[in-house]
């Protein structure tokens, strides 16, 4: 390890800087409203502040051999990776001695100078000391702001901003002189195949993430007073949604054990709902946008303006919309029912349930039924609203979901569908599955002996295509499942299972049971045939024939099974998942986009 890395510690007093600056910026925020020039100087440094954050960024592409590493550590200041000495060395091999000295001294500078401004704003302190109980800090400025006198002093923030607009210009000269003598060598320093990644690959780690908290959310609810004489499936479809949060459909069915208080539940009953998972922080966020986008709104106006959330038909009124979640979580829209403490969420949900207005005029309700929040991994709230036309996916919605019969993906590749089932959709259903290792791989929904069987979906009007749609993985909770594991898989592998498949994994070689198992569907949807994992030589034998679908699907095929990826064989490491996306992933959906396949051979 380089001297010079270990004892300058440039990474970590970049992220220390970096919550300096969030931390007056959170200050200048809330005593803005106090007047215009406390509000004209929370500009200019909020200015200041993205620019830093925009070199930091770019310095970060320069030393880190995956671009997405670089997202993640700006968009979390408590990443390990600022602390990372391997990071701290490939900075210092990048600038060199030199240039590392000077990088430390400008970001101590502007350390320096954050914290002589946030110093001069406790000014403000006796504001928040007069807030009345539960009065927002924002309120109590503007209704103390005529009445106490503070003494701001401007001058000194534009003589501090003066010099963070000085340091950030000396850091864009550093660095775009460091890249300009690098020359070549930051090109040999990086991946020669390097490509920056989708924002889709980040849309994995947040859905693993979410549905963890999820599936421990649904536990500890489940567990609470009636719930807890029920049995529960619950199936979740592998299709998922990943705009501001984190979209996961579900279908719960609850029946019913020697409970009988519950008419309602008396019967099966089958919930077909939607969950949202957000976390809390992006809620405050969120919540603060909102609100301010309406407040200049109305400023604009100069008059009051209410924020309604049902349709009346005025422009108006939708202009100045908020997001239910997010109103719900700003206290604008109490509506939204702790689900944990209800007796039981299935009467919750069933109570909401669209499917009982089927043969009524009355329009379901598309509005949030309850949510749970989760603090186990990261802070979550989890809405849940009922599936309905407009709100879900289609073909997850209505009668036909929930009257379906449901069957095994491995039940299917028993017989033939050739006259059904395109090349088209057999790599469609491919990259389906493929995407949802990524997805739920360590998580109490998918088990490292996963494979065919814990497939389902729901047969509809023997359309398989169609019905391919619903493939889900499928978890039971139980009372005594709950006392002794937590969950478990809709159908878990026989211990004869688990034994053969380490025995083979040293055996054998195999060097990832998850992906070797993702290997083993891919050739099943291949050969359209269900293949024994455990039978590793056959398994390896009917691969290494002429595939079906193509030699390019059969390296994609081969690369799963031998976990051929170069980045080893934790599937919890970065650089091994990011490889799956680029060899697996993207390599099928190619496939799927352009059906550059070569013709069908027989197998």
């Amino acid at each position: 390890m380089d001297p010079v890395s270990l004892t300058l510690g440039i990474i970590p007093l970049l992220g220390g800087s970096m919550k300096m600056y969030k931390s007056a910026y959170e200050r200048l925020r809330l005593f803005r409203h106090y007047s215009r020039e406390v509000d004209r100087v929370r500009k200019q440094f909020t200015r200041q502040k993205q620019f830093f954050l925009n070199e930091v960024h770019l310095i970060l592409y320069l030393v880190l051999e995956y671009d997405f590493l670089a997202d993640e550590m700006l968009g979390d200041a408590e990443h390990d990776r600022w602390h990372s000495a391997k990071v701290e060395s490939h900075m210092s091999r990048f600038l060199g001695a030199g240039n590392c000295s000077v990088l430390k001294d400008i970001v101590e500078d502007i350390v320096r100078a954050i914290s002589e401004s946030e110093k001069e704003l406790e000014c403000f302190d006796c504001l928040e000391k007069r807030r009345k109980e539960g009065e927002r800090l924002k309120d109590a400025v503007k209704r103390l702001r005529d009445g106490v006198k503070i003494a701001f002093d401007k001058t000194k923030f534009d003589k501090w901003i003066e010099k963070l607009r000085n340091y950030n210009e000396d850091l864009k000269r550093l660095r775009e002189q460091s890249l300009q003598l690098s020359g070549s060598t930051v090109i040999n320093f990086r991946r020669h195949d390097r490509k920056r990644l989708p924002v889709s690959f980040k849309a994995f780690g947040a859905t693993r993430t979410a549905s963890r908290a999820l599936h421990d959310a649904l536990l500890d609810t489940l567990s609470r007073q009636d719930a807890a004489h029920f049995r529960h499936l619950i199936r979740l479809f592998l299709d998922s949604k990943t705009d501001e949060g984190v979209q996961l459909d579900l279908s719960i069915l609850c029946l019913s054990q020697d409970f009988e208080e519950s008419k309602v539940l008396s019967h099966p009953t089958v919930i077909q709902i939607h969950v949202r998972s957000h976390t809390l922080d992006w809620i405050d966020g969120r919540v603060f946008t909102a609100v301010l986008g309406s407040e200049q709104r109305e400023e604009s106006r100069r008059k009051r303006v209410k924020v309604r959330f049902e349709d009346d038909g005025s422009s108006s009124d939708k202009e100045s919309a908020v997001d239910p979640v997010i109103a719900e979580a700003a206290g604008l829209k109490q509506t939204s029912l702790d689900l944990r403490n209800s007796r039981h969420i299935c009467a919750e949900l069933v109570s909401s349930d669209p499917g009982r207005l089927t043969n009524s005029s009355e329009k379901p309700f598309s509005g949030c039924i309850g949510h749970i929040d989760t603090c186990s991994h990261e802070k979550y709230r989890h809405s849940f609203f009922q599936c309905c036309e407009g709100v879900c996916r289609p073909g997850l919605c209505g009668q036909a979901v929930a009257t379906g019969t449901v069957k095994r993906l491995d039940e299917i590749l028993e017989h033939s569908y050739s006259d059904k089932l395109s090349v088209l959709n057999q790599l469609q259903l491919a990259f389906r599955i493929a995407s949802a290792v990524l997805k739920f791989n360590s998580t109490p929904w998918m088990s490292e002996h996963w494979g065919l069987k814990n497939l389902s979906f729901f047969w509809r009007d023997q359309d398989l295509p169609t019905s391919l749609e619903t493939l889900h993985i499928g978890v039971e909770l139980t009372k005594k499942v709950q006392q002794k594991t937590g969950a478990v898989m809709e159908v878990d592998p026989s211990p004869d299972v688990s034994a053969a498949l380490e025995e083979a994994e040293f055996t054998y070689g195999i060097r990832n049971i998850t992906l070797y198992n993702l290997g083993v569907v891919l050739l099943s949807i291949a050969r359209w045939a269900p293949v024994d994992p455990n039978d590793v030589v056959k398994v390896r034998s009917l691969a290494s024939r002429v595939c079906p679908l193509g030699p390019r699907y059969q390296e994609v095929m081969q690369r799963a099974l031998d976990c051929d990826f170069a980045y080893g064989k934790d599937l919890a490491k970065p650089r091994l998942q990011e490889a799956i996306y680029d060899g697996v992933l993207l390599e099928l959906e190619s496939m799927v986009s352009s059906l550059s396949l070569e013709e069908p051979a027989a197998a």
